[in-house]
């Protein structure tokens, strides 16, 4: 997966199928070995890495060792990672109510239906690499659009060729009346197109085309995709899991020189994806479970501890619209270097905004860089404060407050950590019906979630973690 983060330009990634060695404890009374800075490990594909070792000290910052979530204050999860919600606020998730004006299966992106908010979620297994988006509340129009997506582009495509038949005959018939028309290969053009029409048509009649996939599951759809993106083959499918669907489109992995898939290598994908789509159940909010796997917005994806992947979705509160937190998780590739950098470099670059401040907009506060923790995670903090000056309009208050940990190369439990705090407009945002609240009265909160984050535990542990916490 080619490793790109929301803020700086890291988006798709390959992640390792590792458990990292662990340092050899002493027995018999004898002194433990020191633990290797570096192990060396075989990542996705097929290479011999060397990662990063963290020690046992490094992997317990990860579980906030003594953090005690308040007592006015309730626990909600993404990805591997949880982090504390107050009780007395009403929490939404960024997801939308309907598909993007493309169309289903098209930007698979998590966010509020008044255009604020942002997020993707995205998951690499050995065979398929594969976007996620949570929609809901499910509506009788929601289900339609997505379950009965297939049978609706086919109906459509079968009258096209059909239309395209007759548009061949038509061709073919002037040919004949006028055989002076002919070019030198017109006949064998012709006779090929129509060939290609009509076991498309064929196929189509046959219910062939776009093969449906049975994902074994009630409510819910699947098959494969004939639209190549990038010379990539996909699955798309969808289904409905209590009050929300769960989309998905997934690339197939493995694939050389741009071919198109054999009906093996299909076969292949399809199985994989029902074991992946097996692998997904409800989550209620504020559920938080004890398996290994990912919590996604109204959802749970179990695994085995080592699927590659990269989570972002963004909240609100119900008090304040206009403010959105977008948390971001994603595992580091082993053998791509942790973003220490780029992490370090954001904050800077959130400080430097001030210096390319937009006419009429005015910079009251820079807010970093500066050390900050997540959990306790040592990390880097920035962002700015600034104020719109509109003629014949009150001033009004903006802000985008940033924090980032790069994470740890080739580990599942120390991904790179990004948590953004930003106001929206309405002049941006027209639905929103209210302004958002000074950076001052916001900040309390964007401090006690930094606080809070932390990874989730589970049952059994993280690999990275065996022999490390006890049970």
């Amino acid at each position: 997966m080619q490793y790109q983060s929301s803020l700086y330009g890291l988006r798709r990634l390959t992640i390792c199928t590792v458990t990292v060695l662990l340092a050899a404890y002493g027995r018999g009374g004898h002194a433990e070995e020191p633990a290797p800075k570096e192990v060396e490990v075989t990542n996705r594909l097929g290479e011999r890495v060397r990662i990063p070792n963290p020690t046992k000290a490094d992997r317990l910052e990860a579980t906030a060792p003594g953090y005690v979530t308040p007592p006015e204050s309730r626990l909600e999860c993404l990805g591997r990672l949880m982090f504390d919600v107050p009780r007395s606020l009403d929490f939404e998730w960024a997801i939308a109510s309907k598909s993007t004006k493309q169309g289903p299966y098209e930007q698979l992106f998590q966010y509020f239906d008044n255009g604020t908010g942002r997020g993707r979620i995205e998951i690499e297994t050995s065979e398929l690499r594969t976007t996620f988006a949570v929609y809901g509340p499910v509506t009788p129009k929601l289900r339609e659009e997505f379950l009965n997506y297939r049978a609706r582009m086919n109906a459509a495509t079968l009258r096209g060729k059909l239309g395209s038949l007759q548009s061949q005959e038509e061709d073919e018939d002037l040919y004949k009346r006028s055989p002076e028309l002919l070019g030198p290969n017109t006949k064998q053009n012709l006779a090929d197109g129509r060939r290609k029409i009509e076991r498309d048509i064929a196929d189509l009649k046959a219910d062939r085309y776009q093969k449906a996939i049975d994902l074994g599951r009630p409510d819910s759809a699947a098959f494969r995709s004939d639209e190549r993106i990038q010379s990539a083959s996909y699955l798309r499918g969808a289904i409905v899991l209590g009050n929300h669907l769960v989309a998905f489109e997934s690339m197939l992995r493995g694939l050389k020189n741009d071919d198109d898939p054999t009906e093996a290598q299909w076969t292949v994908a399809e199985n994989a994806l029902r074991k992946l789509i097996g692998q997904l159940q409800a989550r209620d909010l504020y559920e938080i479970p004890k398996e290994r796997g990912f919590c996604l917005p109204y959802a749970f994806l179990r695994d085995d501890g080592t699927d590659g992947n990269e989570i972002s979705s963004s909240f609100r509160f119900a008090d304040s619209p206009a403010v959105t937190y977008q948390l971001n998780f994603a595992a580091v590739p082993a053998g791509t270097p942790s973003p220490t950098s780029l992490i370090n470099g954001a904050g800077r670059s959130m400080d430097a905004l001030g210096d390319r401040a937009p006419a009429g907009m005015k910079v009251t506060q820079r807010l970093g860089p500066r050390p900050v923790k997540i959990g306790a995670l040592t990390s880097v903090q920035g962002g700015i404060v600034v104020e719109a000056q509109r003629p014949g309009q009150p001033a009004r208050e903006g802000y985008h407050a940033y924090a980032g940990n790069a994470g740890w190369s080739g580990s599942q439990i120390l991904p790179t950590i990004e948590v953004v705090m930003e106001s929206a407009s309405r002049n941006a945002h027209p639905r929103l019906n209210a302004d958002a609240p000074p950076y001052a009265e916001a900040r309390p909160r964007f401090d006690a979630l930094l606080k809070s984050i932390r990874l989730r535990p589970t049952s059994p542990q993280m690999p990275e973690l065996e022999h490390v916490v006890k049970q």
